[in-house]
């Protein structure tokens, strides 16, 4: 007879504990924040006048992600996380020249971020910059020494005619970071993609923002309810695996403010999320914080328009 879904859980939190492994319930608990403290940070320049940023989300989630950032005469891409012929297709249809394109960063080395990296450097002869756990992982670190090179967390750098500045985030990378892009202008978006918990380094410095990618990966009982095996649940809700819906709403508070004009939701699983569900979550947290920035939702099998920052 088979035995209820939620005695088969208790079952199996049974055996984990009594072999020393983190429970259902310890992986889907809050977690402790980071012992990593967060340095100061200066105050952001202020805006000035001119052409409107625009961020082009190519497509996200387990099957590839890809950002475009373009200020002026200046863009960058953000992971490559389709085949270059795929990026290409999708940057056309934002009627975007890849050609324009003045840098590639790669937040870590995993497939649904570096895929056609290589590639796309090799046809547009690109400069490629990520940490050096990154390069390593997704043997490019040849290609950062001809054109491109290392970045590290906290650290500030002039790429492409950007201020890009990482910081690193718990996931279960190399060495994977999140990103702060600042235009010429001052005009500032942020950008975490995969991250397993909120951390203060993190939550220091996503203030401040224009625009804001927000990873919203997977709602909790679904995940907790879906097909995926124990282990995978495990990773996927654990503390260097990926932000889930109600992790990233109760997180949202502390980064919202009047200068924020857009919330992007990011990474949404396919198996483990509806988009309904993450915008509902998002969307209350903007409305009780009164928070006047607009909400987008972007989708694994095509592009998201351009949305702009002026």
């Amino acid at each position: 007879m088979a035995l209820p879904l939620e005695n088969l859980f208790s079952r199996r939190r049974r055996a984990l504990e009594s072999a020393g492994q983190q429970s259902l319930l310890e992986f889907l608990a809050p977690p402790a924040e980071s012992p990593e403290a967060p340095s100061v940070q200066p105050p952001p320049a202020p805006r000035r006048a001119g052409p409107p940023m625009r961020i082009g989300v190519l497509g996200s989630g387990s099957g590839g992600n890809a950002v475009v950032v373009e200020s002026g005469a200046h863009r960058l891409l953000i992971d490559a996380g389709f085949s270059c012929r795929e990026i290409v297709k999708r940057m056309k249809e934002l009627d975007f020249d890849p050609q324009t394109l003045g840098g590639l960063v790669l937040t870590h080395e995993h497939q649904d971020h570096c895929k056609g990296a290589r590639r796309l450097l090799n046809r547009f002869k690109l400069p490629v910059y990520g940490t050096a756990g990154t390069l390593s992982s997704a043997g490019l670190r040849a290609e950062a020494v001809r054109a491109g090179g290392e970045i590290r967390s906290g650290e500030r750098y002039d790429l492409a005619g950007f201020i890009v500045e990482p910081f690193l985030i718990p996931h279960d990378a190399s060495e994977p970071v999140g990103l702060v892009v600042e235009d010429p202008c001052g005009r500032r978006i942020g950008l975490v993609a995969d991250v397993g918990c909120r951390t203060s380094l993190a939550w220091g410095r996503l203030r401040d923002l224009d625009l804001l990618i927000l990873e919203t990966n997977h709602d909790l009982d679904m995940l907790r309810n879906g097909p995926y095996p124990w282990s995978l649940k495990q990773r996927v809700a654990g503390r260097h695996g990926h932000l889930s819906n109600r992790e990233a709403a109760d997180g949202l508070p502390e980064l919202v403010g009047d200068r924020l004009r857009w919330v992007v939701l990011y990474h949404l699983s396919r198996t483990n999320n509806l988009p309904a569900l993450a915008a509902a979550a998002i969307g209350e947290t903007l409305d009780r914080e009164g928070c006047p920035a607009r909400m987008a939702v972007t989708e694994q099998d095509r592009s998201t328009p351009w949305l702009e920052v002026s």
